[in-house]
């Protein structure tokens, strides 16, 4: 016995619902109804169920005048209908495994010729790791074996990101600028004192002129001279603070600020600098 034969036959009636419906021979009726069908397929230019309807009323239970004009027209049926051979790649080569459909039915991917309708048609491959190809066709009456090639797309490659740059930070207020503001405060408040204690000290000597002692005089003058610096070094720290606190300029150097006495010819002197 021809096991091979036999396993072959078995699984083509497992596989194939046509088949084992086509088993039991037509009824009359069937006969008829199927002759009906594959007239209205004809018309409506669907030779590929035209052709699984003759197929019916042209078998041999059927009445003789139905089966002769149904044999007749399957054989024109079947030459109507187109047929796509579909060649799965990836990167060039066969592809096996891949989900077919076409127009959005699951199809048969092996290897062969897929009869379909005429009309447009889209084919669809898949595979696993999610790559697809597509592709449209258009098919008419008569046309066999029209290879359509699905190529899957290659897999996108991952782009480097370069390194976002940190947003710039936002410049603060610098420390060098409070301490000026606030040696300008205190300069502008000695310019003060020692001018109100000068003025008084000049009202005092109005009154014991001329013969005020020297160092009541000296006193007096020490004191504008103080109330003279102090003006100086409150114009010239605010406005080195204003400046730095409108640039709004960070410096790498250290920033650091001093203030030193300097004599004078008239007498002592006090000197405001820094680094900035």
């Amino acid at each position: 016995m021809n096991w091979s034969a036999l396993s072959a036959f078995g699984c083509a009636l497992a596989l194939s619902p046509v088949a084992l419906a086509q088993s039991k021979p037509p009824t009359k009726a069937e006969c008829f109804d199927a002759h009906e069908q594959a007239q209205l397929a004809n018309k409506e230019g669907k030779p590929k169920a035209a052709k699984r309807a003759f197929a019916i009323c042209a078998d041999a239970a059927c009445p003789k005048l139905v089966k002769t004009e149904c044999e007749g027209e399957l054989t024109k049926s079947s030459a109507a209908v187109p047929s796509v051979v579909i060649v799965a790649l990836d990167a060039g080569k066969a592809r096996a495994g891949a989900k077919l459909t076409i127009d959005g039915a699951p199809a048969d991917a092996t290897p062969g010729a897929v009869e379909l309708e005429p009309g447009d048609h889209v084919l669809r491959l898949e595979a696993a790791d999610g790559r697809v190809a597509e592709q449209r066709v258009s098919l008419k009456a008569g046309q066999r074996d029209v290879e359509v090639r699905l190529e899957l797309a290659l897999p996108a490659r991952a782009e480097p990101q370069s390194p976002t740059a940190p947003p710039p930070a936002k410049p603060g207020v610098s420390p060098v600028v409070w301490v000026l503001g606030g040696v300008a405060v205190i300069g502008l408040g000695g310019f003060v004192g020692f001018g109100l204690a000068g003025k008084s000290k000049e009202s005092d000597l109005d009154g014991c002129k001329p013969s005020c002692s020297r160092g009541d005089v000296d006193s007096m003058r020490s004191s504008y001279l103080l109330a003279d610096i102090s003006l100086g070094v409150a114009l010239v720290a605010g406005g080195v603070g204003g400046y730095l606190y409108l640039s709004g300029k960070k410096r790498p150097t250290e920033k650091s600020l001093y203030l030193r006495a300097l004599p004078q010819r008239q007498g002592m002197g006090a000197g405001l600098g820094g680094r900035f």
